[in-house]
């Protein structure tokens, strides 16, 4: 399954040098989600699922106009405890090996960089400074 979650620079920096972080959700295709939005296809539904996680990565960060921050992670059946609304219960840590990509919002228009999980740490003093 997969699941985005909001993550600020500092998370993302804790999390490549540890190799797991424990989210307490992720956003993800819930029963509840699926039935708001039964008539657009599973890419439409995971650009408006990391829109959610982008706009809560901004509202984490404690900083004038932040860049909303969103890992792509594959999660497994184990991970995940009850959902609501869009969102599901984390009940373990997810592994860096779990990182498919990072998605990254620049701006308040819904559009988002994409960054693949080998090239976070390239990226990664720039969103720090």
């Amino acid at each position: 399954m997969r699941g985005y979650l909001a993550v600020t620079p500092q998370v993302l920096s804790e999390f490549l040098e540890q190799g797991s972080f424990l989210s307490p959700h992720a956003f993800v295709t819930t029963r509840y989600f699926f039935e708001e939005f039964p008539d657009v296809d599973e890419e439409e539904r995971e650009f408006e699922l990391s829109l959610l996680a982008s706009a809560q990565s901004r509202q984490l960060q404690k900083i004038a106009n932040p860049l909303g921050f969103v890992l792509a992670v594959d999660l497994t059946s184990a991970q995940t405890g009850s959902e609501s609304g869009a969102e599901i219960e984390l009940l373990s840590p997810i592994l860096w090996t779990q990182v498919e990509s990072l998605l990254v919002s620049e701006s308040e228009e819904d559009e988002l960089t994409w960054f693949a999980s080998q090239e976070i740490a390239d990226h990664l003093g720039q969103w720090l400074a």
